[in-house]
C-alpha cells in the first residue's frame, strides 16, 4: 500500500473538506486564522496534492488518487481512534473503518507520515501490541494488589523519577506509606525504562468517550495502570503485571470499547 507525508494543516484541511468535524489527535492549525488566509491554506494544499499526483483537474472537477482520497475518508469518518504515546517520544494515532485502519506517525510537530495498514484486528495484533510492548522484558509479578494513582500526579512521576508524595498515595489507597505495595511502585519509579500510553477514543450518538491504559516497566516490576472511574474521580489503577497479563490489558482496552459501542 501506499504512503505519504502530511502537514498537520493539510489533514485538518482534507478532514473538513469531506465533512469531518473534529480529527481526534491533531488540534486545529487554524485557531485564529481570517478567512482570506485559509483560503491560501487551501491552494497551497492543493497545489501540493496536485505536485505529488495525488490530485487532478478534469474539467474543473478535483480528482483525488484513489487510495489516497480512501485513506482520508477514513479519518473523517471513523468513530474509533486509538493514540499510541511511548517513551521514545513517538506518536502515532490509528483511524479505523470496518476494512481498514490509517496510522498517522508524527514526524515532527507539524508533519505526519500517513500509513495504510489491513484490516483492524490484523492491525490491533501485529501493529498496536508489538509497538506498546517493544523493548519491554518479562517480570515476575510479586503483589496482586492495586494502587490507585492520580494520573497528573503519575505522569509527574515519570518526569521527576520519584513518587513524591507517598503519605497521599497512602491515604488515597488506605494503606500505610511503608507498604511494601507503595514501596515497589516507588522502586520501579525510580529505576523507570519505559512508559507507553494507548488512549482510544470511541464515538457513541452523542459525543466522544475514551478508555485506556499505560505501561510502566522497570528492571524490578512491570505495571499497567488503567483508566478507571473510582468514587466520582478518575483514576489509574495500577497492577503489577508478566507478559501475558500486559496483552491482556492491552486487548482489554479496545474490548471494553467494542462492548460499549454494541450497547450504544
Amino acid at each position: 500500500m501506499s504512503n505519504w507525508t502530511l502537514t498537520n494543516k493539510d489533514l485538518y484541511l482534507l478532514v473538513k473538506m469531506l465533512g469531518g468535524k473534529i480529527l481526534i489527535g491533531i488540534s486545529n492549525p487554524f485557531p485564529d486564522y481570517h478567512e482570506d488566509e485559509l483560503e491560501k491554506e487551501w491552494e497551497k494544499m492543493f497545489k501540493k496534492l496536485h505536485k505529488f499526483q495525488l490530485l487532478d483537474y478534469i474539467e474543473g472537477d478535483l480528482k483525488f488518487e484513489d487510495q489516497f482520497i480512501k485513506a482520508m475518508w477514513v479519518l473523517a469518518r471513523s468513530n474509533l481512534v486509538a493514540e499510541i504515546v511511548t517513551d521514545h517520544n513517538e506518536q502515532s494515532i490509528f483511524y479505523f473503518s470496518d476494512d481498514r485502519v490509517i496510522e498517522c506517525l508524527r514526524e515532527n510537530e507539524m508533519s505526519y507520515k500517513i500509513i495504510q495498514h489491513p484490516a483492524p484486528d490484523y492491525t490491533m495484533k501485529q501493529v498496536i501490541f508489538p509497538r506498546m510492548l517493544m523493548g519491554i522484558e518479562d517480570r515476575p509479578v510479586r503483589l496482586q494488589d492495586p494502587l490507585y494513582l492520580i494520573p497528573s500526579e503519575y505522569f509527574s512521576y515519570c518526569e521527576r523519577l520519584a513518587t513524591f508524595n507517598i503519605d497521599k498515595v497512602a491515604i488515597n489507597n488506605n494503606i500505610i506509606s511503608d507498604s511494601l505495595l507503595v514501596k515497589q511502585f516507588s522502586r520501579s519509579i525510580q529505576r523507570k525504562i519505559y512508559t507507553n500510553r494507548l488512549m482510544v477514543f470511541y464515538k457513541n450518538e452523542i459525543e466522544w468517550n475514551i478508555e485506556g491504559v499505560h505501561i510502566l516497566s522497570s528492571p524490578s516490576y512491570n505495571w499497567t495502570l488503567r483508566m478507571v472511574n473510582k468514587d466520582g474521580m478518575e483514576w489509574l489503577r495500577s497492577c503489577q503485571a508478566s507478559g501475558e497479563t500486559l496483552v491482556h490489558e492491552i486487548a482489554g482496552v479496545f474490548e471494553r470499547v467494542k462492548k460499549k459501542q454494541e450497547v450504544n
